[in-house]
């Protein structure tokens, strides 16, 4: 589903759950409870904090700004959560305007920052350690600044609501408060509804599940906000579904920055795969195929200066096919795990042929998905089948299709001389033919050979 679409579910819950308790007598829209509403604000610090370190991480991954900006918003989120409004909720004494005004202008300040992390242009940090420390500390200095002005002015400031008045007397919320606090939740609500849009663009753009993510917790977050305007119970002991529906932030930023971690944790192993592979790849190179190399030279040499030896020959014709697996064996270690088998087909097929001076057309069915020993089978199979045609049978242009009709068939066909498959001396092997044979057996498929004297080859391969 397009994240547009998941926008849409997710501002009709939303507003059905807004409607629901503040229309309706099915649910209380308030319950009055201190002990709750600290919880509420202890877990919303957490799970913030938690949030910014794991956007954190991806951004020394991408070092992108948009990742920086993002991280920068969820850290002014933390703080803000943790220092104006967990840590004041769970002491005893009265805080006054403070616990309004220093956790409403930090909130607004953001939300800014979320929004414009939402449609900034991914470009990259090229000091990205200088950058963090600049950005964390204009953060701090910005807390700071709020903290120490909310602190200082004090009473001076209006209170969100007054202390006497209570959501039990209504059945239905109503809008009071001081009119200041209600234009920053509105203010708020339009950073989030922005926000959202943003994200939701980026997550359709780019298939990137963290922005999906984002784009749900910025729409709960603008609902939450239009239910603290309709009556300001951030400020108060009461927990209102307002509170339900920014829990919903912070949980669907939590979920989005777990997938974000097992994404992390999937590059890592596959770097760390794929260094291993190249490697190998270059103890082959530097090693054996160096190796393999000598051999045929001096094989070919002994052939052509003592007579036209016919060991000489097997041994050149031997080692020049252990030295093309072995390139084929370097090719399959270094090429991309997430290759997809359209493209890797067409570029061995066309690796191998080169080597030759031959031309491949390659037309591989697009989105064909294979296990992986399955997949490997068939990149040798081609590799050394197009390498016989080439080789062997002198072929010019060679071809290979990949179709699935309905069973999937694999079709290497060349213009070479062609053989008589029944005269073929399988104890050399020379045309591997019993080697891709058993190859196409061991992943349950079925391979034959069609080809006369000077009417080119076909090696068909046909998987269940």
């Amino acid at each position: 589903m397009h994240a547009r679409r998941w926008l849409a579910v997710v501002v009709a819950v939303s507003l059905a759950f807004t409607l629901l308790v503040s229309v309706t007598s099915v649910v209380h829209f308030a319950y009055r409870s201190a002990s709750l509403h600290a919880a509420a604000e202890t877990a919303a610090a957490l799970i913030s904090l938690l949030a910014a370190q794991l956007m954190y991480g991806r951004f020394r991954r991408s070092l992108d700004r948009r990742d920086l900006l993002l991280t920068a918003a969820l850290v002014l989120f933390a703080a803000a959560n943790l220092f104006f409004s967990a840590i004041p909720a769970v002491t005893t004494f009265d805080r006054g305007a403070f616990q309004t005004w220093a956790p409403a202008l930090s909130r607004v300040v953001a939300a800014a920052v979320f929004a414009a992390g939402a449609f900034a242009v991914s470009r990259p940090v090229h000091r990205p350690t200088a950058a963090v420390r600049r950005v964390m500390a204009l953060c701090a200095l910005t807390l700071l600044v709020i903290g120490t002005g909310t602190a200082l002015a004090g009473d001076a400031l209006p209170r969100a609501i007054e202390p006497g008045l209570s959501p039990e007397a209504s059945s239905r919320p109503r809008i009071v408060g001081e009119p200041s606090v209600l234009a920053l939740q509105l203010v708020v609500m339009i950073l989030f509804a922005a926000a959202a849009v943003g994200f939701a663009r980026a997550a359709d753009r780019t298939r990137d599940s963290l922005m999906l993510w984002f784009a749900i917790g910025a729409t709960l977050a603008a609902f939450a906000r239009l239910n603290y305007f309709l009556f300001p119970s951030l400020y108060s002991e009461y927990f209102y579904a307002g509170d339900v529906l920014r829990l919903g932030f912070f949980g669907a930023l939590l979920i989005g920055g777990t997938r974000e971690l097992s994404v992390a944790q999937r590059e890592l192993e596959q770097s760390a795969v794929l260094e291993e592979r190249r490697r190998l790849a270059r103890e082959i190179h530097d090693g054996m195929a160096q190796d393999l190399v000598f051999i045929v030279q001096e094989a070919e040499h002994l052939a052509r200066h003592n007579g036209g030896s016919e060991s000489a020959a097997d041994i050149a014709t031997a080692a020049r096919r252990a030295l093309d697996d072995s390139r084929g064996a370097i090719s399959a270690l270094v090429r991309p795990t997430d290759e997809p088998l359209a493209d890797a087909l067409a570029r061995v097929a066309q690796e191998t042929a080169g080597r030759w001076g031959s031309a491949v057309d390659a037309h591989v069915a697009v989105g064909v998905e294979l296990p992986p020993s399955t997949r490997e089978a068939l990149l040798r199979i081609v590799g050394e089948a197009v390498a016989n045609a080439a080789r062997h049978g002198r072929a010019r242009r060679i071809r290979v299709d990949l179709a699935e009709c309905p069973k999937l068939e694999l079709r290497i066909a060349d213009d070479g001389v062609g053989f008589d498959p029944a005269s073929l001396d399988e104890r050399s092997g020379r045309h591997g033919i019993s080697g891709m044979r058993e190859r196409a057996e061991r992943v349950g498929g079925q391979l034959r050979v069609e080809s006369r004297p000077g009417e080119g080859t076909q090696v068909v391969v046909v998987l269940p």
